[in-house]
């Protein structure tokens, strides 16, 4: 990780924030957006103004990333590497969800992986590295949560998609899917009783929830240069073997 230059996006808390520190911890230097300013100001912070620098804003916007790059290329000489990890969800029964919900979804999980890739990509100069946060739930579905893994599974094929076309640019491109991940998103699924921990663990072969640092590990392990250097187009699925138990 040492000296790449990173964009993560939803950065300020959760996968995100974890990522950022992990790889500032490891010589990396990251530009952490999100919409909670002041959270990614704390994280920015903790991580000292060398290794880190904050952005407030939407990541649909399109003029907000394009002063993002422009900050790192002047601060940096420019990015190396990207983190699609932002994500939002509307849960619901198909026939209940209105179109509106449907688009939100849409507009920040795949189009603005879309939108914030290609003003990345034409920045990489010496090639680079780009990670889509995609789920479990984008590679397979469950009831209730149409928007979400319908959107996760479309930045899965995004992912392959910008592999074969980035290549010859000497750019890689892999996406991670973790599973469940015990942290204060999930805490607030598990509070509003949409799923029940106890079911997810015993369906879990390795009996527990993930951590965020596990999957934080993924993302480090797909950016790197060295270590990943013949991976692209690659989903790493990140999930206890969640997927792999077809027992009931």
């Amino acid at each position: 990780m040492n000296h790449q230059r990173v964009l993560i996006t939803g950065s300020g808390s959760g996968i995100g924030a974890t990522t950022a520190k992990t790889i500032a911890e490891r010589g990396g230097r990251v530009a952490i957006l999100d919409l909670q300013g002041d959270l990614a100001e704390a994280i920015a912070t903790s991580l000292g103004k060398d290794r880190a620098v904050a952005f407030e804003g939407d990541v649909r916007d399109e003029a907000l990333i394009e002063k993002i790059m422009d900050a790192m290329t002047d601060a940096w000489g420019g990015i190396d590497a990207l983190v699609n990890n932002v994500g939002i969800y509307a849960h619901g029964p198909l026939l209940e969800l209105s179109m509106e919900q449907w688009k939100r979804v849409f507009d920040v999980n795949l189009m603005a992986a879309i939108s914030v890739s290609c003003a990345a990509v034409r920045r990489m100069n010496n090639g680079g590295s780009i990670v889509n946060v995609s789920s479990v739930l984008g590679e397979v579905s469950a009831p209730g949560r149409g928007p979400y893994c319908v959107s996760k599974a479309a930045l899965i094929s995004l992912t392959k998609m910008q592999a074969i076309e980035w290549a010859e640019r000497k750019i890689r491109v892999n996406a991670i899917a973790p599973g469940y991940i015990l942290n204060q998103a999930s805490q607030d699924l598990i509070d509003a009783k949409s799923f029940d921990p106890r079911d997810i663990e015993r369906r879990t072969p390795m009996g527990r929830m993930g951590t965020e640092q596990e999957v934080a590990e993924g993302i480090c392990f797909l950016l790197d240069p060295v270590k990943a250097s013949y991976l692209t187009g690659h989903v790493l699925s990140a999930n206890g073997g969640w997927t792999a138990y077809g027992f009931t």
